[in-house]
């Protein structure tokens, strides 16, 4: 019983830092605050994180956990290549608009930088997943010859972080399906048919 409460407490401090540091940033972040947003007292706090720094690291890493292991499952091997990345860069945009941990280790990770026993870089934990989407192509033949695989990936990534640079009054989906059909030319062979096109936006 002690040990479900212990759980509970600190994932209440996870969700609850993942929220202050989507919004307030990593300097702006107090440890106050996130124990006052998550009803948890100031000691409780300490027993699960000793510093802002370890509850920052396990708000990355559990946002990478979580956004790697979605992605991994899109990449169904039995599921036309390009249509993955398609669904991979939807769930990422879906992720980034409605997920405060997603945002969170997005952000945290911009403004930490990387150190040695620092929590992974959602980006390059999304690139490799993005990437092995599109290597899959390139061995299927379902990627236009010339079409650089490290390119691919880094447009892909590029347009799953698409938001940042959209205004708001602009419908994200819309944007995403109308920016797939100009990039899929480039990306798919002649004879690759139109159902192995992204589906579209996320559910």
């Amino acid at each position: 019983m002690r040990q479900v409460r212990a759980e509970g407490t600190r994932n209440a401090l996870l969700l609850a830092a993942a929220q202050i540091f989507d919004r307030d940033g990593y300097e702006g972040t107090t440890l106050a605050t996130i124990s006052d947003r998550a009803a948890v007292s100031k000691g409780a706090l300490s027993f699960h994180f000793s510093s802002k720094s370890a509850l920052a690291d396990a708000v990355q890493y559990l946002s990478c956990e979580r956004s790697r292991s979605e992605l991994e499952a899109l990449d169904d091997p039995g599921a036309p290549a390009l249509r993955a990345l398609g669904d991979m860069v939807d769930r990422l945009v879906h992720r980034l608009a409605t997920d405060p941990l997603t945002r969170a280790g997005l952000r945290l990770a911009r403004e930490r930088g990387r150190a040695p026993g620092r929590s992974p870089d959602c980006r390059l934990v999304w690139r490799a997943a993005l990437r092995r989407a599109v290597l899959r192509a390139h061995d299927d033949n379902s990627l236009r010859p010339g079409a650089e695989p490290e390119s691919v990936a880094d447009l892909a990534l590029a347009l799953a972080l698409h938001q940042e640079a959209v205004g708001a009054d602009r419908d994200q989906d819309a944007w995403l399906s109308g920016v797939w059909e100009l990039v899929l030319p480039a990306l798919v062979p002649p004879k690759v048919p139109d159902s192995r096109a992204p589906t579209g936006s996320c559910p």
